[in-house]
């Protein structure tokens, strides 16, 4: 346990509160400065070499572990060196989930009550969330049934190559909530409009592979028929509150039979593999089981099934047994490969903050994560300039070049998130203005 000034670190509360907003508007400062681009631990292997590289490593030939050599070596030591070979982009997923964050604060804003000056100020956060909305239309992949995302840069992966644009289901769900959370909050029937559209490429446009009985797993993308467990989950979320939205009974028939591979792939000690029949794929790693976990706890929230909540006690329960180390910070893998080299990936820290959060009613050991690692983050990792620490390896070296797509949004919308907890839990911490 960390000790600040004689109090435990879990103890964000009053003055610590403060240390948060700081710690949120320099981020803020820093996000300003970036004008929302950025380079990305996979832009690099997206490149002609990249993709050649890691196609002869995926078909397990020596020679492929001395082409993407170069690279693993170029990204601990010099990821600097990235600016050589690629230019900074903007990412869909990141896009939305830093408006996410933005809105987090909007809402913070509006728990002030009664100081009319001090609620009109918070409507920054509100248009900057509008401005990312109308960023992320432009970036939308064309020629699918609705409005959906994919990478702006070639993905070769294990099961082949996804070429950039190509829309899946972990990064417009995302996008999904943005324009869902705007209605919300607005009451303007355009974003409404928009996620309807995005409901209907996630229910048209990907796939339904049988699983069992009364199950069936969704495809990744358009194109594949594989069984990746979060791709299940965030889909059966998305689905499930389309259904609720806009009374589509076809949403519901098919979160149904995607919810119900999610509960039959958990094995019995409540983990999950990252996907189902394919060996190379057969591991379990830290922030998949929280996109598992978080997406299940999200689409229960208005079905209250007792089968989905004892599946997220179990899952989590797994989650803090074999996914934290000894100093209990979140770790990538339940078994680490041979070869594992990362020591801390924030990554890791966001997600867990986020959903213990989620999960802060319900477990209430969950929170107290949260706040653990919300001030060891702002504490340790977050930089003078006020972007995060993107990892660190064994042997104590820091990557510090900032990828917005991973971490620094997911970091941002963490802390926000656990900003507007701690505000909803105890309305005296009042939030003064962040911008």
């Amino acid at each position: 346990m960390i000790e600040t000034q004689g109090r435990p670190a879990h103890e964000l509360r009053k003055c610590e509160m403060e240390e948060l907003r700081i710690a949120i508007a320099k981020f803020c400062a820093w996000l300003s400065e970036s004008k929302g681009v950025s380079y990305d631990p996979y832009d690099v292997l997206g490149t002609p070499y990249g993709r050649w590289a890691r196609r002869i490593y995926y078909r397990k030939n020596p020679l492929g572990v001395v082409l993407t050599a170069p690279l693993i070596l170029m990204e601990i030591l010099c990821p600097q060196l990235r600016a050589l070979f690629v230019k900074k982009n903007r990412y869909p997923t990141a896009d939305a989930q830093l408006a996410l964050a933005f809105l987090n604060l909007y809402e913070t804003g509006q728990a002030q009550g009664e100081d009319p000056t001090a609620v009109r100020s918070t409507t920054v956060w509100l248009d900057k969330a509008k401005h990312l909305a109308d960023e992320l239309l432009k970036q939308s992949s064309v020629g699918y049934r609705g409005f959906c995302w994919g990478y702006p840069f070639d993905w070769q992966h294990v099961n082949g190559l996804m070429p950039k644009g190509t829309p899946h289901i972990t990064a417009t769900p995302y996008c999904y909530e943005v324009f869902t959370r705007l209605f919300d909050l607005t009451g303007d029937s355009h974003y409404l409009n928009i996620a309807c559209s995005i409901a209907t490429f996630v229910s048209e446009d990907l796939k339904d592979t049988p699983a069992g009985d009364g199950a069936s797993a969704s495809s990744y993308t358009p194109y594949d028929q594989g069984k990746v467990v979060n791709a299940s989950a965030y889909r059966a979320f998305v689905l499930f509150d389309a259904w609720r939205r806009y009374h589509n009974q076809e949403y519901f028939t098919r979160a149904q039979r995607n919810l119900q591979f999610v509960l039959g792939s958990q094995r019995s000690d409540g983990s999950w593999l990252y996907a189902i029949d394919n060996p190379p794929e057969a591991f379990i790693d830290n922030f998949h089981t929280c996109f598992v976990l978080k997406n299940l706890y999200k689409l229960n929230q208005h079905l209250g099934r007792p089968e989905v909540t004892r599946s997220v006690l179990r899952g989590y329960e797994f989650y803090r047994r074999a996914l934290f180390d000894e100093q209990d910070n979140p770790k990538t893998y339940a078994v680490a490969p041979r070869t594992e080299i990362v020591r801390l990936e924030m990554y890791n820290f966001a997600e867990a903050i986020t959903l213990g959060v989620l999960l802060r009613n319900e477990i209430p050991e969950a929170l107290t994560i949260a706040d653990e690692l919300a001030a060891r983050l702002v504490r340790q990792f977050q930089l003078p300039n006020g972007c995060f620490v993107t990892r660190t390896y064994r042997g104590g070296i820091r990557h510090l070049v900032p990828y917005l797509r991973w971490p620094q949004s997911q970091l941002f919308y963490a802390l926000t998130n656990f900003l507007l907890a701690l505000q909803t839990t105890d309305p005296d911490l009042r939030c003064p203005e962040l911008a």
